[in-house]
């Protein structure tokens, strides 16, 4: 979390919940991603020990609200860097991750981290 998942910009007190517009479709796919509780059930499942399914909710839930764009090009890289600096392993795609998550996080969320990482590299 502390690689890139989090904003670190002074929000304030909350603001109405109009003011900041989100289309439906984008709400909904950024709190299935922050419904991830970081219980580690993924990374014990899957064969490589991999936390893709972890930094893929995590980077994926601020990436896709207005909040989390300050941070945006780097907290991808930054959050994988730090996984793959602590140990983890990479992710083969098996889809045991999605499968032992007690939250029903989606493994689409790890395609969607990929990009964001593509995205990241091409803007610097």
């Amino acid at each position: 979390m502390s690689a890139g998942g989090f904003t670190s910009v002074n929000t304030g007190t909350a603001v109405d919940g109009n003011v900041l517009l989100v289309g439906e479709a984008r709400a909904e796919s950024a709190m299935d991603a922050a419904a991830c509780i970081g219980c580690g059930a993924c990374v014990a499942a899957c064969k490589n020990a991999s936390a893709m399914l972890f930094v893929s909710a995590k980077v994926m839930h601020l990436a896709q609200l207005p909040q989390g764009e300050p941070e945006r090009k780097t907290r991808a890289v930054n959050m994988v860097a730090q996984m793959d600096k602590e140990g983890f392993g990479s992710c083969s795609n098996t889809g045991a991750c999605e499968a032992a998550c007690p939250k029903e996080i989606s493994v689409k969320h790890i395609a969607k981290l990929s990009r964001e990482i593509l995205k990241s590299k091409a803007c610097s």
